[in-house]
């Protein structure tokens, strides 16, 4: 008896879809962390529940818990009823799930919508990039994939700074801020080619002599060390410039500006580095630039040397992120790149909830600054690794897709 083998879609995308997908980014962000500045206002609200505090705080924690079960679902899910039918329900769901808190009076039900949206966030951040991985030539994939991260870095600045504007008419309108998801929906829907069929090339008993895909442990780890260096320093950065002197909000906020701000330049140009250099080699770069940031916001006092290192930090970060999508998806044939990538992201998401145990073990031994060094030897360590390991990388032959 025959069965059906999914093939990739090969067909490039159309430039206005591609815009869509780098859409996608800023909203992801947007859902991870735009709550934060209305937690306070939420928990006033329902101040007459004496564990109010704890359950607006799970309405963050509990999407981003979500959003690693969204990502290793989506490959499994895209593979049984195709990327594009998945993306547009995965981008329903993010809406429904997002705005409709709007409407909702009880916590509990708008931490399950929340858990909700970080499922749907979590696939549908997976398809983008597996769609650009997988459906632009790959001469053009990583100039596509630092612009997805760019729009992330910069897209969610603007955001954030709509979502204080907007929770000045109140908190709830802050929530109707995920409808931004539908015209994107809408241009995807309308410019991205279906999926093609699958086509019937493969007996029962051919399918069971071929090779299975293992899990790809050593590369989910690695994404999740990658994960929790790149998250991590933003929750332990204010406590430790409090320690020395420069704790004032503003201060803290223009020196995440300014290394998100560098963060846009290597991933503007990631493409025309990855032509020149190998992933190994970017990894060894980004790692190094990172630790050498990191470190100089340790040890320095003065605040032009502190704003230097994290400009370094943010020059690493926009060069490692595009560069661990790229090379884990040339690190498997489009057919599995999904399931990958749907790891890889699940990962990254993982790596601040499994680390911050432990830094938070040392925050309360050491303080916030032995936290960054920890943080800096994570990046040394990453840096080691990224080479040592570097065979989990290797490229492989992309199945045809005729």
């Amino acid at each position: 008896m025959a069965t059906a083998k999914p093939q990739p879609g090969g067909d490039h995308l159309p430039l206005i879809t591609l815009i869509a997908l780098c859409g996608m980014a800023p909203l992801s962000g947007l859902a991870v962390s735009g709550i934060a500045p209305i937690m306070p206002m939420i928990t006033a609200e329902f101040a007459d529940n004496p564990n109010a505090g704890i359950l607006v705080r799970l309405m963050m924690s509990g999407l981003s818990a979500a959003t690693i079960l969204g990502a290793l679902a989506s490959g499994v899910m895209a593979s049984r009823i195709g990327q594009l039918r998945l993306l547009l329900l995965l981008l329903v769901l993010y809406v429904v799930s997002g705005a409709g808190i709007f409407l909702l009076d009880n916590l509990y039900l708008m931490i399950f919508a929340r858990c909700l949206q970080g499922i749907a966030n979590g696939g549908a951040g997976v398809l983008a990039i597996a769609l650009i991985t997988t459906r632009v030539p790959s001469g053009r994939s990583d100039h596509w994939l630092g612009y997805y991260s760019v729009c992330g870095t910069i897209g969610v600045l603007f955001l954030m700074v709509a979502v204080g504007e907007i929770a000045a008419l109140g908190w709830r309108y802050v929530f109707l801020m995920f409808l931004l998801a539908v015209p994107v929906g809408l241009m995807i829907g309308l410019t991205l080619q279906k999926d093609r069929k699958p086509v019937v090339s493969e007996t029962a008993e051919e399918q069971q002599k071929a090779p299975r895909s293992p899990i790809p442990w050593a590369i989910a780890l690695f994404a999740t060390l990658c994960g929790a260096i790149v998250t991590t320093i933003a929750m332990y950065l204010p406590y430790h410039l409090a320690d020395i002197g420069y704790g004032s909000p503003d201060t803290v906020a223009m020196l995440m500006v300014a290394g998100a701000g560098v963060a846009a330049v290597p991933a503007l140009a990631f493409g025309w580095i990855r032509a020149r250099f190998s992933a190994i080699q970017t990894f060894v770069f980004a790692f190094a630039v990172i630790a050498a940031g990191v470190i100089i916001v340790v040890f320095a006092r003065d605040l032009p040397l502190i704003f230097f290192g994290m400009a370094l930090h943010g020059l690493g970060m926009g060069a490692m992120m595009p560069n661990l999508f790229s090379a884990c998806a040339g690190a498997t044939t489009p057919e599995l790149r999904t399931r990958m990538l749907g790891f890889v992201r699940a990962g990254i998401y993982a790596g601040p909830l499994l680390a911050q145990p432990g830094l938070e073990a040392v925050m309360a031994t050491s303080g916030a600054t032995a936290v960054l060094a920890a943080i800096g030897v994570a990046s040394v360590l990453a840096g080691i690794l990224s080479f040592t390991g570097r065979h989990m990388f290797d490229p492989v032959e992309e199945a045809s897709t005729a």
